[in-house]
């Protein structure tokens, strides 16, 4: 315990109410305030004792308490500001041995008190002089001024010392200011006539010993007067207050560490006895609870499975229950007795095991359950399927599958076999096609627990293109078509190509660049490529040549973007072009002409002409799901374009194995369905899609993502693509989903 003066106070201007702060005192001390005041106080402060009190033409006041350790302020009531005051906690004074006080308008006054025998402890005093400064006051006894404030016909001093010896004591106070008016002093002593404290605690001995707590006896200590209580410490400090028991337990302790334990006995005027000590170990606990019993299926859904089983024991106890399933871990350990598992494939098996831990970590053999979720129906195969070709395109139709069991989510198109495409409406157009391909088409229908139905199929051939391969490499822009004979019968030769076949230049940028510019490791590999095409063309006529001329300059305006497709025996890509120059036409005869143009194409990669479209989603009853984008070319960065959509919170994309994570801040959140990010790896664009009510077009939201590194562009080969993230709350049947849109590159 400490020995301070806690505080001292002077009202200052503060009427009606005086506060007084302190810092928390140690449990058991007993706290002293004694107050000179000009008027009457109020009330005494709830769990405060008034000890003493006395009045001349002003007031004096000691009160006590003893301090529970949670005090940090006093409250006293008085409609004045002068009032002055010292708290002081002690652990020398567990009672009041005596109490005198005087009045007298005169410069000294004395007042007479009996020192009991054997006393010890500390002796306080107070003085409120009505005529004038008590900053020079001098007390006998040892006593010694420490405190002194000033207000109108109020002037207040205080002073404390230790116990003198036994005996009558004439306690006198000098030094003040004469007057008409009386002043008045007191004087209180606090402590205790037994000095004697308890023999300490005998036969401390450990009862019981486990990983978290140890309990612990002792024999009853022997006292001159009487033993209050007793007080226990653990590596030396005490915990809680005094108690009247012969046994306690220590808990909230680490298995195999080593503890000093203690105990001592206090009296009724404070004395405390010599520790009693005992070093004991925490048991290190290395047995496992007992497997959990009569593992069984409570209820099974399409799509989720209920699971409950009985409680395990231990040696000290269970602290919970890991589930697993088919293996993986599901969620945190919980100490309920059932868990239902949710997102689940309909009419599969899955083997669901449920062990114990408990507080040291030890797990019990797993108890395992192999169950199936519901079959129910798939929905239909979409119906009236149908195909209109187009020029390289093909719009396809159909009416809504019938669903099963559930409704349907949305529907996937797959053009020979491969997943190009999903919509939740009932059509869409495929564009890019070869001209002259017959493709086989196929739809089904996904329901909300991811169950695909059967596909919907139709064959279908592209019309021929409208001009007549010369050679090869076809060159296309537009409508125009370069090494081909085109539908109004003119040739057109490409006699030099530069720039397309020979790749683009190596350069080194002077500062990191995104993907969009061909950087993919800090300072960019590759700049623009520059495509230059010249040749000749062979009209039938005089106005085919001129017509012929028209449609060259119509195939790309200044200052427009276009589409440069180049068809090669086994392959066709394509770049996005603008002019870098006019097109140069020179007429070399009646039907004939020279034709020249140069391109740039600021982002040098060669593109397949049809995206790979991959989809992520959570796989069942997980919060995270992986796909791998397979891509081939050799150009080292790759950007794709992903469309995140809800329910997910706080998602996480990772591309592996570059180990490059784009992350969203912390909160955010996809509430459904019909919110969806989507992030385009070439622009560094980001785009919010939320329902129209909520805002009606897309908005930029770049500034959701925490993290979204600069070189996080797919490469050639195997790229392995990770969804995670958290469930919503309400939401938690439903998963996300990630479209992933890219096509190979070359360099």
């Amino acid at each position: 315990m400490a020995n301070r003066v806690a505080q001292t106070y002077s009202g200052g201007s503060t009427s009606g109410t005086h506060v007084i702060t302190f810092t928390a005192p140690t449990p058991g001390a007993r706290l002293i305030l004694l107050i000179s005041s000009w008027s009457t106080l109020g009330s005494i402060p709830a769990g405060w004792t008034q000890d003493f009190s006395a009045n001349g033409y002003n007031y004096v006041y000691v009160l006590s308490k003893i301090a529970t350790g949670t005090e940090t302020s006093v409250s006293l009531a008085m409609g004045d500001s002068r009032l002055h005051a010292v708290l002081h906690e002690r652990d020398d004074c567990p009672r009041k041995l005596f109490n005198v006080a005087n009045t007298t308008p005169t410069a000294s006054m004395s007042a007479a008190a009996t020192v009991p025998a054997g006393a010890a402890g500390r002796v306080f005093s107070v003085v409120n002089a009505p005529n004038g400064t008590a900053g020079s006051t001098t007390w006998n006894n040892g006593l010694a001024q420490h405190y002194t404030a000033a207000g109108t016909s109020s002037y207040s001093a205080f002073a404390h010392g230790a116990m003198p010896s036994s005996g009558a004591k004439s306690f006198t106070l000098s030094g003040l200011v004469a007057g008409t008016n009386q002043s008045v002093f007191a004087i209180v002593g606090y402590g205790t006539t037994d000095s004697q404290p308890p023999s300490a605690p005998g036969n401390l001995r450990a009862t019981s010993v486990t990983g978290t707590q140890i309990s612990v006896e002792w024999d009853a200590a022997t006292d001159d007067t009487a033993v209050a209580g007793y007080g226990l410490y653990l590596n030396g400090e005490k915990v809680g207050a005094d108690q009247s028991s012969l046994a306690y337990t220590f808990t909230g302790l680490t298995a195999g560490q080593t503890y000093t334990l203690g105990v001592d006995a206090s009296d009724t005027s404070g004395n405390r006895s010599a520790q009693t000590q005992l070093t004991v170990m925490a048991e290190v606990d290395i047995t496992p609870p007992t497997t959990p019993a009569n593992l069984r299926l409570i209820e099974a859904t399409l799509t989720s499975l209920q699971v409950a089983w009985d409680a395990s024991t231990d040696n000290v106890g269970v602290a919970a229950y890991g589930i697993y399933l088919d293996g993986l871990r599901q969620g945190t350990d919980q100490a309920e007795l059932e868990h239902t598992i949710i997102r689940l494939a309909r009419g599969t098996s899955y083997t669901i095991s449920v062990d114990a831990a408990d507080a040291a970590g030890n797990r019990s053999p797993a108890a395992s359950l192999t169950v199936s979720t519901l079959a129910g129906a798939d929905p239909s195969a979409p119906l009236d399927l149908t195909a209109s070709p187009g020029k390289e395109q093909i719009t396809v139709g159909w009416r809504a599958s019938d669903p099963g069991e559930l409704p349907v989510a949305r529907y996937e198109v797959l053009l020979d076999g491969r997943l190009v495409a999903t919509t939740t409406a009932l059509g869409l157009v495929l564009e890019d096609l070869d001209a002259g391909t017959t493709y086989e088409i196929a739809v089904r229908a996904v329901d909300t627990g991811s169950a695909r139905g059967p596909a919907a199929t139709v064959t279908v051939t592209v019309p021929t293109a409208e001009w007549v391969a010369l050679a090869s490499p076809v060159y296309r822009l537009g409508d125009w078509a370069g090494n081909a004979l085109d539908a109004t019968g003119v040739e057109w030769v490409v006699e030099e190509e530069d720039g397309w076949a020979t790749g683009a230049e190596a350069i080194t940028l002077a500062r990191d660049s995104d993907t969009s510019d061909g950087g993919f490791s800090g300072p960019g590999k590759y700049g623009g490529r520059t495509i230059a095409l010249s040749g000749v063309a062979r009209a039938p006529s005089r106005m085919a040549m001129l017509a012929a001329q028209e449609r060259l300059v119509q195939a790309l305006y200044p200052h427009e973007t276009g589409v440069l497709r180049v068809a090669e025996a086994h392959i066709t890509r394509q770049a996005n072009v603008r002019l870098a120059n006019q097109m140069e036409i020179t007429d070399t005869g009646g039907r004939t002409f020279e034709w020249g143009l140069i391109l740039r194409a600021p982002d040098p990669r060669r593109y397949a002409s049809r995206p790979v479209h991959v989809e992520v989603e959570f796989a069942p009853a997980q919060t995270s799901g992986s796909a791998t984008v397979t891509l081939a070319g050799d150009y080292p960065g790759i950007p794709a374009k992903l469309r995140l959509i809800g329910p997910v919170a706080n998602p996480v994309i990772r591309l592996d194995p570059l180990g490059l994570e784009i992350k969203a801040k912390p909160g955010t959140t996809l509430l459904d369905e019909r919110y969806a990010l989507t992030i385009d790896l070439a622009t560094r664009e980001v785009w919010a899609i939320v329902p129209p009510e909520v805002w009606p077009e897309p908005r930029l939201a770049r500034s959701v993502l925490a993290r979204f590194p600069a070189r996080f562009a797919l490469q050639p080969g195997p790229n392995t693509i990770t969804l995670s993230g958290a469930l919503v709350p309400g939401q938690e049947t439903k998963g996300p989903r990630l479209v992933i849109e890219v096509a190979d590159a070359w360099i």
